[in-house]
């Protein structure tokens, strides 16, 4: 059987806001700007685009040493923050559920995911999902996330122990974004609507199967439960 690779925000986990304020405040502490990011669109892309963008926007070097040093402290302020009480990231429904019953069915599962690496995982870790991943592409991995998709095939199958075709992967995310660096490189695109991206849209993009979220495990599982072709 091929492999599935996960998007992680608004995908499996609602992040409600928590990456934007942690970029924020780590402008505020490294440069004293206020809502560096408040118009930074954020859906489908990668930290390191991201971070770049907000960093030119507000008039600073957006240098490879600039971004990093960026990363470093919004790693800080985002493992604070997720580690404070109350704080409203959450998984989406039916995404424990589906992960579940795909390990168990014994799916191999890895993450394309714009996040930094560590970013992904403090997010991941918080809300218990972390345990059903062993490799995947990050934000580090290339500044597109058209980028990431081989990268993240190449170590799964480093991690498993054996080889996946592009052509029997799917990849499943909330934005077009997500469908198009899937069909960029052959694989089978599974759009959910729990986004800023609607159905249409997402099918618009060339998603090949379209679900409202991930609450029906059964739905899902049945789209997922084989090889694509």
């Amino acid at each position: 059987m091929g492999l599935i690779l996960f998007d992680i925000d608004l995908t499996l986990i609602l992040t409600s806001g928590v990456g934007r304020k942690a970029l924020d405040g780590a402008m505020r502490e490294m440069h004293g700007i206020e809502g560096a990011f408040e118009a930074v669109h954020f859906a489908g892309r990668t930290d390191r685009s991201i971070s770049s963008e907000g960093l030119a926007r507000s008039g600073l070097d957006d240098s490879e040493a600039s971004i990093l040093a960026l990363r470093a402290a919004y790693i800080e302020n985002l493992a604070r923050d997720l580690a404070t009480p109350g704080c409203p990231i959450a998984r989406l429904p039916g995404a424990l559920e589906l992960l579940e019953r795909l390990r168990g069915d014994g799916r191999a599962m890895a993450l394309v995911t714009g996040n930094w690496r560590e970013g992904a995982w403090l997010k991941l870790a918080r809300c218990g999902l972390d345990r059903f991943f062993r490799a995947g592409a990050f934000a580090e991995d290339g500044a597109s996330r058209n980028e990431l998709p081989p990268v993240a095939v190449e170590r799964a199958a480093r991690a498993f122990g054996r080889g996946f075709r592009h052509e029997d992967c799917w990849m499943v995310g909330d934005t077009p974004d997500d469908i198009e660096c899937g069909r960029t490189w052959g694989m089978a695109t599974l759009g959910v609507a729990t986004g800023p991206f609607g159905a249409e849209a997402l099918l618009a993009a060339g998603a090949d199967e379209v679900l409202g979220g991930l609450s029906d495990t059964e739905e899902a599982l049945l789209i997922l439960g084989g090889d694509p072709r």
